[in-house]
């Protein structure tokens, strides 16, 4: 077998007499490590040729590596790839480094050994990643999917067009991070199949509400605080949940704010406001305001009623949990402006 590819097919349906085998779900996973491998050997040697650098170009997993890099920055383009690659290769300074060229190959023996732990037992990663996004999600599910292997850039995983990419350079060896954030982009890929579609997708004031109950629903899903031997990653993790949560009010404001314009102004660039809410370069705020408030449905409704305004356009989550606050006017929980209101319930 390819050592670069492994390739896994689970169907875990109800004659499964494997893992799982009540179950009527079933998931459809290649893992992918092609790129890993070869951007890991390229940066263990001091020269790389033409051929190899034109073939690591043509590999998915760095192509999109490169798209989600320059999400955040404009100047991770593929030709900046190429060179800052070759300059870190060769010995080269080079203040700019967006892919993080330089801390890849300072820990090319780590990124070597979390690779192993998982080609080591892949079906056993396979396993634990599909059982973790079982609880929010249809019992009839079906889901096909590529896992991608990566290493480098600015964002440690990611879904895009139904598969999903997970860079190991954040995990230091924290395999159960790696596990916790691979639940949180496999059931970014499982919420298009159920979740309820937007009313006006090209609305960049509906975007906003959409982007906040995907993450938030994601974070109760992929939660650090479902593991309780983590490593760096995990304590990290964990940290990040706390200090957002500590501020929740003010990140209630900010997603009024960002609503605000988006639903104001005709001209908003919706590229040019997500960060603010949704990078980790400002600790994605709106994750947590989703976050808090699906646990708030969850906690008072029950995690079925969460689940049913989820399958309903992306206001109903907020209006719920609207309705939770005018039916108990003394429950300690941050509420919406009046305006922030008229807003959602308008959609």
């Amino acid at each position: 077998m390819n050592k670069l590819k492994w390739v896994f097919y689970l169907y875990l349906v109800f004659f499964n007499c494997m893992a799982f085998a009540s179950s009527k779900e079933a998931v459809n996973m290649t893992v992918d490590f092609e790129s890993a491998h070869m951007l890991v050997d390229i940066l263990s040697k001091d020269k790389i040729s033409d051929q190899q650098l034109e073939k690591l170009m043509g590999l998915q997993g760095i192509q999109a590596t490169i798209h989600q890099t320059s999400r955040f920055d404009n100047g991770a383009t593929a030709e900046v790839f190429k060179s800052t690659l070759v300059d870190v290769i060769e010995g080269r300074p080079n203040t700019y480094d967006p892919f993080r060229f330089h801390k890849l190959k300072d820990d090319l023996l780590g990124l070597k050994k979390i690779i192993t732990t998982i080609e080591n037992n892949p079906q056993h990663y396979i396993n634990d990643v599909r059982q973790g996004i079982s609880s929010y999600s249809p019992n009839n599910l079906s889901i096909e999917t590529n896992i991608f292997i990566v290493v480098g850039g600015t964002s440690d995983g990611w879904a895009k067009d139904g598969n999903f990419y997970i860079a190991l350079q954040y995990f230091k060896g924290d395999y159960k991070g790696l596990l916790i954030l691979s639940i949180h982009e496999l059931y970014h890929v499982a919420q298009p199949y159920f979740y309820g579609k937007s009313q006006k997708p090209d609305s960049s004031c509906e975007k906003i509400l959409n982007q906040t109950r995907m993450e938030g629903i994601a974070s109760i899903v992929g939660s650090p605080f479902n593991v309780t031997e983590g490593k760096e990653y995990i304590v990290w993790f964990q940290q990040k949940y706390k200090t957002n949560l500590q501020r929740i009010s003010d990140n209630f404001v900010l997603l009024e704010m960002m609503l605000y314009r988006a639903c104001n102004d005709p001209d908003v660039e919706f590229d040019r406001i997500y960060p603010l809410g949704f990078s980790g370069r400002w600790n994605s705020p709106l994750y947590y305001v989703g976050y808090y408030i699906g646990n708030t449905i969850e906690e008072i409704k029950g995690r079925d009623f969460l689940i049913s305004t989820l399958k309903k356009s992306p206001s109903a989550m907020f209006k719920a949990y609207i309705d939770i606050y005018k039916e108990d006017k003394a429950k300690d929980i941050p509420r919406f402006d009046e305006s922030t209101e008229n807003i959602i319930l308008a959609l």
